[in-house]
């Protein structure tokens, strides 16, 4: 199975506020992971989407007084790929565009927060379980990365849901188009649907 997530905006090499920054790119990814829940074959799970459920094929985790619930868990038996399209204003081949240390911020951005310390104080409450793509990281099989220069830096002008702050680097803002490749490890009854 197969689909696409889109982030536009910041993706910071070594953040001060580390926790608060991944919660705003988590943020961006729960929309999206909460509409594809809707969709077969994963709107067969939401039944076990919530605290505390008799029998669960997924890990609904509650850390710090929020529940998120990661789509692809060790509990379901799957696993991903994940092809990422970066595209940022710096040029290619600049030693600055640090690829490694963004895909390392956008992997625990994906990912659940282990711990409470994971969770920024700018994490939003009382809006339902946050939707995560993975459970942990270690679930990503493949991953591929793919960097390019973007020739329409003006776009990000007209982004009006990122605060910038005065002294903000234009190079930390980016394109990611992330596309998820959810394969099966292990075949069981809860994610046969996933095998087609």
């Amino acid at each position: 199975m197969k689909f696409k997530l889109l982030y536009f905006g910041e993706l910071r090499v070594n953040p001060k506020k580390r926790a608060q920054h991944i919660t705003e790119l988590r943020m961006k990814f729960h929309p999206q992971l909460k509409k594809l829940v809707e969709h077969s074959p994963w709107n067969n799970l939401q039944k076990y989407m919530m605290p505390n459920p008799t029998k669960s094929p997924v890990n609904t985790r509650h850390i710090g007084g929020i529940d998120f619930n990661p789509i692809i868990t060790p509990s379901l038996k799957l696993i991903c790929e994940l092809d990422v399209q970066l595209l940022h204003p710096e040029v290619v081949g600049i030693a600055r565009a640090d690829i490694d240390n963004r895909m390392k911020t956008l992997l625990d951005a994906l990912r659940c927060p282990q711990n409470e310390h994971e969770i920024g104080e700018n994490q939003p409450r009382g809006i339902g379980p946050i939707y995560t793509l993975l459970d942990d990281d270690h679930l990503v099989t493949r991953l591929s990365v793919n960097t390019s220069h973007f020739l329409a830096p003006s776009m990000f002008d007209c982004e009006s849901n990122i605060d910038a702050p005065e002294n903000f680097a234009q190079e930390e803002r980016v394109f990611a188009l992330i596309d998820v490749n959810v394969r099966v490890e292990e075949g069981t009854l809860e994610n046969l649907p996933f095998m087609v």
